[in-house]
Parts: C-alpha cells; structure tokens; sequence
C-alpha cells in the first residue's frame, strides 16, 4: 500500500476547530505552572514566598534561583501541554494542526 504524500498544509476547517482547544490551552498553561512552580518552591523554602525582583533587596541568588525556576516551569508546562493537546487532536482527527506539513 502507497504512503499518501504529505499535504501542503492543514485545511481551514481544521485549523478552525483547533482554534478553541488551542485557546483553552494557553490560558490553562500559566495556571498548571504557577501550580508547580509553587509546589517546587515549597520544597526548596517552606518557610518563605519565593522572592520576587520588585521587592527592595531580595537576596540576589536566591532571586536567580525562583527566576530560573519559574521560567523552567512556565516553558515546560506551556510546551508539554501545546504538544499534548496536538497529539490527541490529531488523534481524534486525524491531521497534526500545524501550518506546515512535515516532509
């Protein structure tokens, strides 16, 4: 059996009925790593908030770790649930929802 050559792109109606659940998962990304990135901090400092830069003299190491940290959480959490959300929509219709098909 032939494999079908990959199309140019994803047609219109599905990257319109991806639109909602793309939607959905940015505004729930920042929520999941807000959730985690204060759940490792509790680990890491149970006894204080995690410093924030507009504070007036935040210990400076201790800032470049909760910066680190949080900005690790946001990418992974955003990217894991980008990828997630792709993967089952192809699954369920059968196209990966991307502008591009991959040659």
């Amino acid at each position: 059996m032939a494999v079908p050559e990959p199309q140019p792109g994803i047609p219109v109606v599905a990257r319109l009925m991806f639109a909602p659940v793309r939607l959905v998962s940015k505004r729930l990304a920042p929520r999941l790593s807000t959730r985690l990135f204060q759940a490792i901090w509790r680990v890491i400092d149970d006894e204080s908030e995690p410093p924030r830069a507009e504070e007036r003299q935040p210990s400076l190491p201790k800032l470049a770790v909760a910066l680190a940290l949080e900005g690790a959480c946001t990418a992974i959490v955003g990217g894991l649930l980008d990828h997630v959300t792709r993967r089952e929509f192809a699954r369920l219709t059968g196209r990966w929802p991307s502008r591009r098909a991959k040659s």
